[in-house]
């Protein structure tokens, strides 16, 4: 075994249950009873939304282009230093800064909607614009049905990562990643996602770490095995 992991009680739990026919239900507690969804994963988001909006919430993973309808971003106002460029101030526009300067973009909130075919869950996902790995995020639901329910939650981040990676985790070792895509009629589960949200909710970041080559050319490189012990692990 290459990495030292531990499982540990988590205050916040998730059930994914991939149904069948392009329908996945999702049974989520945060602490104050649990609250039932339906995905149809032909319409609107998929439970994967859920994952990409958590990893990209951190800071080091946020990526504009690839979550230009999903997140949205403060800005953080970088000055020069020794090793390159550090975040001095954040700011809610760029239009007063003086030009040039360099830009980073600093996430903060995210939407997305769980569509049931008549009915839908509103999910709006939010944390404090800086660039702390330690945080809470606040979740506020709407359960739209034939009788409208509200929900909010301020939760630990890591607390979220390790509920929804415990439960992408059963799932695949129970339908496997074909069985998984051919019962949602979604793209395939997200490895990349999927590692991060475990290593974050394990406390241990030792399969994130990439090897860089200084010969141009040669890529970086990260340990397989232990990710593939990580994506594993029972938690």
């Amino acid at each position: 075994m290459n990495l030292n992991l531990n499982k540990r009680d988590c205050p916040v739990k998730i059930k994914l249950v991939p149904y069948g026919g392009g329908w996945t239900d999702v049974y989520a507690d945060f602490g104050d009873g649990e609250l039932y969804f339906i995905i149809s994963d032909v319409l609107g988001d998929s439970f994967e939304t859920f994952m990409k909006v958590l990893y990209h919430l951190y800071p080091e993973n946020s990526d504009p282009e690839d979550t230009y309808d999903l997140l949205e971003c403060k800005y953080g106002v970088c000055r020069h230093t020794e090793n390159g460029y550090e975040v001095e101030r954040i700011v809610d526009d760029t239009k007063e800064e003086e030009l040039p300067c360099v830009i980073q973009d600093i996430p903060w909130k995210a939407s997305f909607v769980w569509d049931e075919e008549g009915s839908c869950s509103k999910w709006t996902i939010e944390r404090t614009p800086d660039l702390s790995t330690s945080f809470t995020i606040k979740i506020s639901i709407d359960i739209c049905r034939d009788e409208d329910k509200h929900y909010e939650y301020e939760l630990k981040y890591q607390d979220v990562c390790y509920a929804v990676a415990d439960a992408c985790t059963k799932a695949l070792k129970k339908h496997g990643f074909w069985g998984y895509h051919h019962s949602c009629y979604t793209p395939d589960m997200n490895v990349r996602y999927l590692l991060f949200l475990k290593s974050v909710g394990l406390g241990n970041m030792e399969a994130r770490k990439l090897t860089y080559y200084d010969e141009k050319g040669q890529g970086e490189t990260s340990d397989f095995e232990k990710e593939m012990e990580l994506l594993l692990f029972d938690m």
